[in-house]
């Protein structure tokens, strides 16, 4: 057995005895056992991320028993969730993994250059992706993934997608031609709707109204206007640059975050602004489904939450390491994803922010754009590296994984090597029905 880390049992034990009334209601010995089985938890899903991909096999099965542990562990998982999670994860890469062509089974490839915006329509197995190579592709979410439909091709250097409610329109938001709407409905002999329309009008920003086949944009000399088939209303002016745009649906405020680091209110007129103290541009905004909680991703690195009912700051979430690309929140928001330029994306628990977010850091380069799919279940991520990555939430997905293509279990050499003796030996791949989602 691993030699324990005396600064990691004291870390342990600092987040254990913090952690809350759970684990109070344990007697010492309990709460004993339970830092032992946290730390031999900690130990295995270390040693496992530090086991050869040419040994995938062990790789993932001592990344298996460490999530087994895990789940019959008793104890808060503020900390040991975040080791599990990435143990299995690149455990799992290996288990099938392409050597040739360096891909693994969560990574899909379709666009020639940075991958910049990843977004769902109204169909849950459908999402898109736009690309600096000018590509609009259509993507089918399934257990393998099919080549993807082009639905657009362009010169263009794309800024960002965004996708009407009613799920037939795609805006797509280029760097120097203005903004492309595509018509995302099927199209048979009798339909003579264009497929493309475009207005060459130079826009910072640009995002559909609710309930609309009418955006709102800003252009490049600062009018905020609102565009439909062959009209527009100049709703007014603004000085500052602006970087990014939501509407808030349940009000239809239009929100557009900028440069200079404030966040302007836009009704008929420019209601109000939020200024945040040590101003940093803010790069993207979301809005929780029940359209109370306003989240900034900001060029410093970390996340604004904002109270767009009590118009207070909630908390300020950090952890990056570099400049925040994408936000957004989970189907009934408790958790928050934020993507950035140092490569990661990050899950974070928003009810509990004593809780460690889960780090997807497999891209080798910038995450230029990351959301989560309908259900909650996963986080699809776009990077500078041109490819497209599917990562499941719930680390059971990834620790059933490990035992549907493993052929063995661990030897009773390999348990004493990586559990030690004070442990009775057990398979490690008779299928667990819990559930870690509820852990």
């Amino acid at each position: 057995m691993m030699k324990r880390n005396p600064f990691l049992a004291l870390l342990l034990l600092t987040s254990y005895f913090l952690s809350g009334a759970q684990n109070q209601s344990l007697d010492l010995q309990s709460q004993i056992e339970v830092l032992r089985t946290t730390e031999l938890v900690q130990s295995m899903a270390q040693r496992s991320l530090l086991t050869p991909s040419y040994f995938p096999e062990k790789k993932a099965l001592v990344a298996r028993q460490a999530y087994n542990f895990w789940i019959e562990n008793p104890g808060d998982r503020l900390v040991s969730h975040l080791n599990v999670y990435q143990a299995l994860y690149y455990a799992n890469k290996y288990l099938g993994y392409d050597p040739v062509n360096k891909q693994s089974y969560n990574q899909a490839l379709g666009h020639d250059e940075s991958v910049m915006s990843v977004q769902y329509g109204t169909d849950e197995n459908t999402f898109y992706t736009a690309g600096s190579d000018g590509k609009v592709l259509r993507w089918k979410l399934e257990e393998e993934f099919n080549t993807p439909e082009v639905i657009y091709e362009g010169k263009y250097l794309v800024r960002s997608l965004d996708i009407s409610d009613d799920g037939n329109w795609i805006l797509v938001v280029t760097k120097d031609q203005g903004i492309i709407i595509l018509d995302n409905r099927t199209q048979d002999s009798s339909d003579e709707r264009p497929a493309v329309a475009k207005d060459t009008e130079l826009v910072q920003s640009g995002v559909f109204m609710p309930g609309e086949n009418k955006v709102a944009v800003v252009t490049k000399k600062g009018e905020l206007k609102i565009k439909g088939f062959g009209k527009e209303r100049v709703i007014g002016r603004t000085m500052d640059k602006v970087t990014t745009m939501e509407v808030n649906k349940s009000n239809d405020e239009i929100l557009a975050g900028t440069a200079q680091g404030n966040v302007q209110f836009w009704e008929d007129t420019l209601a109000r602004k939020l200024y945040i103290e040590e101003a940093f541009a803010i790069n993207t905004m979301a809005i929780s489904s029940d359209f109370k909680t306003l989240a900034l991703g900001r060029e410093k690195g970390d996340v604004v939450l904002y109270d767009l009912i009590k118009h207070q700051m909630i908390r300020i979430i950090s952890g990056h390491q570099s400049a925040i690309t994408d936000v957004d929140f989970n189907l009934d928001d408790t958790k928050l994803l934020s993507s950035s330029r140092d490569g990661s994306v990050r899950v974070w628990d928003i009810n509990d922010p004593r809780k460690l977010p889960l780090i997807l850091d497999d891209h080798e380069d910038w995450v230029m754009s990351a959301c989560f799919s309908p259900d909650g279940k996963r986080v699809i991520s776009g990077s500078r590296d041109n490819s497209i990555r599917f990562w499941p939430v719930d680390p059971k997905e990834l620790a059933d994984r490990v035992c549907q293509l493993v052929s063995r279990d661990l030897t009773e050499e390999e348990w004493i090597e990586f559990v030690g003796t004070g442990i009775p030996y057990t398979k490690t791949c008779p299928l667990s029905d819990v559930s870690l989602e509820s852990k």
